[in-house]
């Protein structure tokens, strides 16, 4: 079995308190900051990598994730819609609505193609009403899976031309895969990846390692799991957080984790990074949206 040395792991203590649900690390080794928010403390977050200081704006909604465009700028889904933030102002220009009432984003991911993929689910998590979605060149939401009920784990393996997603809800704790056409159109039935109901930790956020390994956080089981492409369990990354939320690489050959967590009265809430001995594990740089243009923004 294959087996990762245990990473070094440093917390980032600002004097701004913990978020109560970090979510999504959006990472910009250009500028050397990590994105990420608290969705129930409507924040966004940026934090600094070198020299750990975070800044943070206010949310009027519950966010669910940022990713980055191709210009730099933050792009976060809320509970009416996808908007970029100009971090100059604090303004907020919507891109597209979200239109169910009573449902805001929740997961996301960028594929290498500049894609962005994005889930929904219910505000009181009601069994069925999450769905995961390909945003389209003229900004509307085109359906992929629908069913879900805390739909997490989106991460697109384009080598294998497939879609991983999960769904954290504790009667499901499950993650599948896909396959995706050259369009990002569905093909086939999803078929199970991963039953996590026998581990410990509900599967929530993820990203793929550049030998296409899934790396996931077990939410409640104080670890990342991960898994090689055709779905043997290879090994665990023991955390000191009890709810880990989402990883993304970043880094030197993105060979080191930043990993978001909810409150656990300790270090929960807190920006963790992982640092692993050199060359042990190489991720991949997380892609930016190439959004279409709209009229008040370039």
């Amino acid at each position: 079995m294959y087996v990762l040395d245990e990473p070094v792991v440093e917390f980032d203590h600002t004097e701004i308190p913990a978020a109560v649900l970090g979510e999504s690390p959006a990472v910009d080794d250009a500028t050397g900051h990590v994105w990420w928010v608290d969705t129930v403390g409507k924040r966004l977050f940026r934090t600094g990598t070198r020299d750990a200081e975070t800044g943070f704006w206010d949310l009027p909604e519950e966010i669910g994730f940022v990713v980055l465009d191709t210009s730099g700028l933050p792009v976060i889904g809320l509970e009416t819609g996808l908007f970029v933030l100009d971090p100059q102002t604090g303004e907020l220009h919507k891109l597209l609505d979200q239109t169910r009432d009573g449902h805001r984003f929740n997961d996301a991911a960028v594929d290498a193609r500049g894609r962005l993929w994005a889930s929904t689910m219910s505000l009181t998590a009601a069994r069925g009403e999450g769905a995961i979605w390909r945003i389209a060149e003229d900004l509307a939401l085109a359906p992929v899976i629908e069913g879900l009920t805390i739909p997490n784990g989106i991460a697109i393996d384009t080598l294998r031309s497939r879609l991983y997603y999960s769904d954290s809800h504790p009667d499901v704790q499950a993650i599948w895969t896909v396959g995706l056409d050259p369009d990002g159109a569905q093909m086939g039935a999803s078929a199970l990846f991963a039953d996590m109901k026998s581990r410990a930790g509900r599967p929530d956020g993820a990203a793929l390692d550049a030998e296409g390994r899934y790396w996931i956080a077990a939410v409640d089981g104080a670890a990342l799991r991960v898994y090689s492409p055709d779905a043997e369990h290879l090994f665990d990354v023991p955390l000191p957080v009890t709810f880990p939320t989402k990883l993304a690489f970043h880094g030197d050959d993105c060979g080191q984790l930043v990993v978001t967590s909810k409150q656990d009265g300790k270090d929960g809430g807190r920006l963790a990074f992982l640092s692993f001995k050199q060359g042990s594990m190489k991720g991949v740089q997380q892609a930016r949206w190439n959004r279409p243009s709209t009229p008040d923004l370039a």
